[in-house]
């Protein structure tokens, strides 16, 4: 059923899945890292104060992987907007494996034949010991369809990282190669608003 046949024949209220991402963080090197990655900058507290305060919507559930930015965006966000909050670690960001903590230009000269197979097959290279973006899309996926089909027709809020945040964004942009997710930028401490008509979604707002 394409969007409009939806709206045509009476849509129930959406499900809002409200994204964002925890940060600024201290990553003065700008190295890759995951878990348990690294903890907020000052500055970053600040914005997703200001990010709840921004937000108009009765919040069902706070969600966030297990991670140090995430976990404590997560606790500030769901105190600010009188939410519960749960930690998640099927939400956490790609594994790096051996370049874990390594700026690109090492990783460039450390592993040179990997890097022009990941520029190849972005969706589908894992580095040495890692994760590929398709392997975290099938252990968050399942996840993120449960937490939509238990908050029908409320607003939940997803305190995500630049990989998860991809795979909620397919969910409702099905033709959106997993691969070509960073042309559509998920900045820090922003509200960006899925909405949800069963299992048909709409992009409402890119990083407000």
């Amino acid at each position: 059923m394409g969007m409009l046949a939806r709206f045509l024949d009476g849509a129930p209220p959406p499900t809002r899945l409200w994204l964002t991402r925890a940060g600024p963080v201290e990553n003065p090197r700008g190295v890759l890292y995951s878990h348990p990655g690294r903890p907020l900058t000052p500055a970053g507290r600040d914005a997703l104060a200001a990010l709840a305060a921004r937000l108009e919507a009765a919040v069902a559930h706070v969600y966030a992987p297990d991670s140090l930015a995430e976990a404590e965006a997560a606790r500030l966000l769901a105190e600010r907007l009188g939410a519960p909050y749960a930690l998640e670690p099927a939400l956490r960001e790609r594994a790096w494996g051996d370049w874990e903590g390594l700026d690109f230009a090492t990783v460039r000269r450390r592993w040179p034949a990997e890097v022009e197979r990941w520029k190849r097959d972005e969706a589908g290279f894992a580095p040495p010991g890692g994760e590929s973006l398709a392997d975290v899309e099938r252990r968050a996926r399942p996840l993120l369809e449960r937490l939509l089909e238990r908050h029908p027709g409320g607003d939940v809020v997803l305190v995500g990282n630049c990989t998860v945040n991809r795979v909620a964004l397919r969910l409702a942009l099905p033709f959106l190669p997993l691969a070509e997710g960073l042309r559509l930028e998920q900045d820090y401490a922003a509200w960006t608003e899925l909405r949800f008509y069963g299992a048909d979604g709409v992009l409402a707002r890119l990083n407000g």
